[in-house]
């Protein structure tokens, strides 16, 4: 068990400050939006109640923090893997600009087979295996089932 920290250098606290400043600002954009009435809710009617429930929930976050301490801010990023979270970071971005060129399937495939096999080291076969179940499934879930348009890129011919 970690060492329970109260005061300021408690990361429960921040974090749970953060999470409710974050949750007041989505009420008040919901406010701001109109919240209707119950039979004929307005625009901002999920949006607020979105809002207020994040606001709670990290409510008793802080209150809990406060009451009882949490891990120090220190150990929050104690024995965090730099070079694999800018890897994965780079991976993205290199995801969200070859997209659309190289379409949904080839880009998610190739993005998860080196996340899998590299990044978080897995069997060949259990990469192989969740990436294309992976894609694949999310592919037809969105593309034939919901009828979402994905980026076909290269396979553009065979998708058809």
């Amino acid at each position: 068990m970690q060492n329970q920290t109260k005061g300021l250098a408690n990361a429960e606290l921040w974090g749970g400050i953060a999470w409710l400043a974050l949750g007041l600002f989505v009420t008040w954009q919901g406010w701001t939006q109109g919240l209707g009435v119950l039979s004929e809710p307005g625009s901002g009617f999920a949006v607020f109640w979105c809002g207020v429930i994040m606001s709670g929930l990290s409510a008793t976050i802080v209150a809990t923090a406060i009451r009882q301490g949490g891990p120090p801010l220190k150990s929050l990023w104690s024995e965090t893997r730099w070079q694999k979270v800018l890897l994965v970071m780079g991976l993205l971005l290199l995801f969200g600009f070859f997209f659309e060129q190289i379409g949904f399937i080839p880009s998610s495939l190739v993005l998860l087979l080196v996340l899998m096999r590299f990044i978080d080291p897995v069997p060949w076969w259990q990469a192989i295996t969740v990436s294309f179940g992976a894609v694949l499934g999310v592919w037809f879930l969105l593309a034939k089932f919901l009828k979402i348009q994905l980026p076909a890129g290269v396979l553009a011919p065979l998708l058809g």
